[in-house]
């Protein structure tokens, strides 16, 4: 396992399990706090929504989960992610989801718990862990 492989493991290692809610448990704070373990900067405190309907309005005020993302993080999205850096995928179940980028798969937070989605669903990455 490489470095970035092996932070990214560990900071998932430091999720407090708790049952999916909107605000507190979801995609984007479970990516936002990965990324704060990965790289000591809070990306959690620009995700900030109490419920599913503020989350739904958050994205469309942006036009789309991946330029919502794209805002809060203040980087472009690009195709030279690695390991830890933050993705969305989009599902047909569930349409778009944010997540962390590990290996040959995006580790996304759903209703289900922590879920493991082949790479081939992610539409947009963002290099951050390797600035």
């Amino acid at each position: 396992m490489n470095t970035a492989s092996t932070k990214a493991v560990r900071a998932f290692n430091t999720w407090k399990k708790r049952s999916f809610e909107y605000g507190d448990a979801d995609c984007c704070q479970f990516a936002a706090h990965v990324l704060t373990e990965i790289t000591g900067r809070d990306y959690i405190a620009r995700f900030e929504y109490r419920n599913e309907d503020d989350a739904a309005a958050l994205i469309k005020e942006h036009g789309s989960l991946c330029a919502l993302v794209t805002h809060a993080l203040g980087v472009k999205p690009g195709d030279n992610h690695i390991d830890g850096d933050p993705v969305v995928v989009r599902l047909k179940m569930i349409g778009d989801a944010m997540g962390i980028r590990l290996g040959e798969h995006a580790v996304c937070l759903t209703m289900n718990g922590l879920t493991r989605i082949p790479k081939s669903h992610i539409i947009e990455g963002w290099s951050i862990c390797h600035q």
